[in-house]
């Protein structure tokens, strides 16, 4: 038994070598490529190609360094915004633009320097525009009135409404059912009716703000110009907020988006950061395919 274990730890250690050496640029670009076949891009009119350019380009090196498959790949997740106009998802851009990125780094002497640089910046400019919408231009989101009504509607947070928040699934239903009826008054912001106990209330409160803090201190970390204490939290930070926000927000492609832009811009000798986004893309896994808050609410 002790050598069985042994042999194992011994495979597992050869694994995490392996991943952990990897050339950097081409664990980037696997893992966005692994991106896109775990969360299909668009609908048939996009999809068959994306899933046949990224399939092959997985496993030709020749088509994973390719400036033209990536560029084929800017204009496919282009495409898609395109035919989902004006109702595409935010991380749709960012995935047009990442390829984007990626075809123009390839192009350069030093594509690694490149792309990450690409990554920072687009990290940090996505969540400084995301904290002054939230902050500053929208009017239902520091009043927690975004998080509440999206718990109650958005059956993909029933579990967590329901775990977390203390209704039942008859006060999800009933609230639902109000909301469709939309009986609030002219400026929207109240809801009389509803059924929303303490800690549904204060689920809200945290949800608010803690996603506007944690997605203003990765923009600063971000984009902060020189080398110091905040460009050393970057990772930590980035880490935080993913395994903070994928466990209820049910967006794991944008999560891993994240998570490879991130990648991108590590540095290749911190192995041990690396390892850690490696393991953040997992998590995210973890959190897309186990339904963790339906389990807990069984088990309880």
């Amino acid at each position: 038994m002790i050598k069985r274990l042994q042999k194992v730890k011994h495979k597992l250690q050869a694994l995490y070598q392996d991943l952990v050496g990897t050339d950097p640029l081409d664990l980037v670009l696997r893992l966005t490529l692994l991106d896109f076949l775990l969360r299909p891009v668009g609908d048939w009119k996009v999809r068959p190609f994306v899933f046949l350019l990224a399939g092959a380009s997985l496993l030709s090196p020749r088509l994973l360094r390719s400036p033209i498959t990536w560029l084929i790949l800017t204009l496919l997740t282009g495409w898609r915004v395109i035919l989902d106009w004006p109702l595409s998802d935010n991380h749709a851009y960012l995935l047009c633009y990442w390829c984007l990125g990626i075809s123009l780094s390839l192009l350069m002497r030093k594509p690694h320097a490149s792309l990450a640089l690409n990554g920072r910046l687009l990290i940090g400019l996505a969540f400084l525009l995301a904290v002054l919408w939230k902050g500053l231009l929208s009017a239902d989101y520091l009043n927690g009135t975004f998080f509440r009504v999206t718990m109650m509607t958005d059956g993909r947070f029933a579990d967590v409404t329901r775990l977390v928040g203390g209704m039942s699934e008859a006060d999800l239903n009933q609230n639902r059912y109000i909301l469709e009826a939309n009986p609030h008054d002219e400026d929207g912001s109240q809801y009389p009716k509803l059924i929303e106990p303490p800690a549904f209330q204060m689920f809200a409160q945290v949800a608010t703000w803690w996603t506007l803090l944690t997605e203003a201190a990765v923009a600063v970390c971000f984009l902060w110009p020189r080398r110091g204490w905040f460009s050393r939290c970057r990772d930590i930070v980035l880490m935080l907020f993913c395994a903070t926000t994928y466990a209820v927000a049910p967006v794991a492609g944008f999560g891993w988006l994240l998570i490879v832009m991130g990648l991108a811009q590590c540095e290749p000798q911190r192995k041990a950061i690396r390892s850690l986004y490696l393991l953040s893309f997992c998590l995210i896994l973890f959190y897309k395919e186990i339904p963790w808050a339906y389990l807990l609410i069984k088990w309880s």
